[in-house]
């Protein structure tokens, strides 16, 4: 923790504006560009803001169940002969079938039948089960929790706020490099002159 603080004192210390005779334009253009790229991150929180609110609200609506959206209904798995060919269910490796043949019957009072993901199945027993279905009857996933509609806000807003900074960070570095390049060319032309003025004139 004292490293990160003393790393933070140093960059405030090396960026900080002043009127030290010692600091080139270079520096100057160099804390400048550091400023804008702190600037550009904190701006982000707006647009980070936004992107949460807009994946909250569609979490929040994912999250209502009803007639025009999804509900829960009771399932029956049958055999998979009842319904059609055998190989639409595939074991998953571990033993277990990936999809189960069930019959469901709509609040409508239709009834429903299809090789429906073993993921999808809330068991209640050996043959009973409950299944969520969209509008249209057909199975869905079940509405998400009001947790991980808070969890995908919050990666959304730290996802814009993240590629910010890597944005800002790669713009500073690039300019840092091209003025590196550029005071080194300084440093080099300033020794050759200091050479020339302090070589001993040879005999």
């Amino acid at each position: 923790m004292r490293s990160i603080v003393r790393w933070v004192v140093s960059r405030l210390r090396r960026y900080r504006p002043d009127r030290n005779p010692l600091r080139r334009r270079s520096d100057r253009v160099e804390a400048a560009l550091a400023a804008a790229a702190l600037a550009a991150v904190l701006i982000a929180a707006w647009p980070a803001a936004l992107a949460a609110r807009t994946v909250y609200d569609d979490g929040v609506a994912a999250e209502r169940v009803g007639p025009g959206t999804r509900q829960l209904v009771e399932a029956t798995l049958v055999e998979a002969t009842s319904i059609g060919d055998t190989s639409a269910v595939p074991a998953n490796g571990r033993g277990l079938p990936a999809a189960i043949p069930a019959r469901w019957t709509l609040p409508s009072g239709e009834v429903r039948a299809g090789v429906v993901p073993a993921a999808l199945l809330l068991r209640d027993g050996p043959a009973d089960a409950r299944l969520w279905v969209d509008a249209a009857g057909r199975p869905a996933a079940p509405p998400p929790q009001r947790a991980e509609t808070v969890t995908r806000a919050g990666l959304a807003a730290a996802g814009v706020v993240a590629s910010a900074a890597v944005l800002a960070w790669a713009c500073f570095a690039l300019a840092r490099h091209r003025l590196d390049r550029r005071r080194y060319r300084e440093w080099e032309a300033a020794w050759a002159a200091a050479d020339q003025r302090w070589r001993r004139p040879r005999i």
